[in-house]
């Protein structure tokens, strides 16, 4: 990022209620920055926001590398229609793959 000279440190700010980050600071030699949103994703070339960040520091305590290690694909707000589809393949029903999704919910007909 421009303005903030050689990165730091990364530290996630902020998640949302599915746990994936929404607000990435990024510390720099000369300053920070955050990276919000949508924008988090692109920015690191990740499938998910849902990630976590590790650390590799040199003799001298500084950061050397950064791991993310994603933790899901996704929007984070409802089914997977790949998960589904497997579980499909593996004998569940629509109601079973339904509940295993959607906890605490009633299925009824309306017809």
């Amino acid at each position: 990022m421009r303005g903030i000279g050689s990165i730091k440190d990364l530290k996630v700010s902020n998640r949302g209620s599915s746990r994936r980050v929404t607000d990435l600071e990024i510390i720099g030699t000369e300053g920070t920055a955050h990276i919000r949103g949508g924008r988090i994703r692109s920015a690191l070339g990740l499938k998910d926001q849902l990630f976590v960040v590790d650390r590799e520091f040199d003799m001298d305590g500084k950061v050397k590398s950064f791991t993310f290690t994603g933790r899901g694909f996704g929007h984070g707000v409802g089914m997977c229609q790949v998960g589904a589809f497997g579980l499909a393949q593996a004998g569940y029903t629509y109601q079973q793959i339904l509940r295993a999704y959607y906890t605490g919910i009633e299925l009824s007909s309306l017809y």
